[in-house]
């Protein structure tokens, strides 16, 4: 006899008589995934909030009154210059006080009080690299313009940068957590459900393994109706956060799990499936599965 025709047979024998309590564990395995699914659509949000303001990373460095634009241009083609630096950008008082006007309406007057002798001190705004955003880079930039003549001051937002960064740490160890827990209690379900089976068929089990039938003979049904589980239950919890996702998009404006993202969920509930079956028949029948 093939293997599909067999695989195909044992799997019914497997599935007879409890079809119930199949769909009972199917349906626990696709809400444990809902969670899972809903945590990720929510840190998967934060995290793109997060490093849009990650992106959004830089210097802004202070002129004084005597550093002239010719100066100033010069001292941007040196930091320019520095690892880590993507960009430079002059920014003249004149331009200064325009983007001032533009970003805090309602303020204008705060200038005007200060007398048309007052004018924001030119700066230079400069932009980083990607790979050199973090805490310790942007510090050691900034050390190193500071060092230089003509500037008044320098900021980048040191705590801010510091708490971002502790943040986006947070989430990563967040969805490994959680990540485990699914693990455990989906590969404790998978494995109580096989071992039922198993019992359901212990005297089949045992008559087959006497005559001589190979270890995986007996162990590929259950391992795939383990597999089936865990790849059925990650993906009906997906069109079930998918639903929910579309339904609240309007009031709640996101983004739902990227392509690669729900191709790992599929994979980690196939995995989880394949290994509580593995843990299931060695509860089930020790010493029957070496052969």
């Amino acid at each position: 006899m093939s293997l599909l025709p067999m695989l195909m047979r044992e799997i019914k024998l497997n599935l007879r008589g409890k079809m119930w309590s199949l769909l009972a564990a199917l349906l626990m395995t696709a809400l444990s995934f809902v969670v899972f699914d809903v945590f990720l659509v929510v840190t998967h949000n934060l995290g793109r909030m997060l490093q849009r303001e990650r992106e959004a990373i830089g210097i802004e460095a202070f002129l004084g009154e005597d550093v002239d634009e010719a100066t100033a241009r010069r001292t941007a083609d040196t930091i320019t210059r520095i690892e880590g630096v993507r960009s430079v950008y002059y920014v003249s008082p004149v331009e200064a006080e325009a983007t001032f006007r533009s970003e805090l309406p309602g303020q204008e007057n705060l200038l005007d009080l200060l007398g048309d002798r007052y004018q924001l001190p030119a700066s230079l705004q400069i932009s980083l690299n990607e790979d050199s955003r973090e805490p310790e880079d942007v510090e050691r930039i900034a050390r190193t313009v500071t060092g230089m003549d003509g500037f008044i001051d320098v900021v980048y937002g040191e705590r801010y940068l510091s708490e971002l960064s502790g943040t986006m740490g947070a989430l990563k160890r967040l969805d490994l957590f959680v990540g485990l827990v699914l693990v455990v209690s989906i590969s404790l379900l998978v494995a109580n459900t096989v071992r039922m089976a198993v019992f359901r068929r212990v005297l089949t089990v045992r008559i087959l393994s006497i005559i001589g039938a190979p270890g995986w003979y007996l162990q590929l049904p259950f391992l795939v109706e383990g597999f089936l589980m865990g790849f059925i239950g990650s993906a009906a919890g997906l069109v079930f956060t998918a639903v929910a996702s579309a339904i609240l998009r309007p009031s709640i404006p996101h983004e739902f799990l990227p392509g690669e993202m729900v191709t790992g969920v599929m994979i980690l509930g196939s995995l989880i499936g394949v290994a509580g079956s593995w843990t299931g028949l060695r509860a089930a029948i020790p010493g029957h599965w070496k052969r």
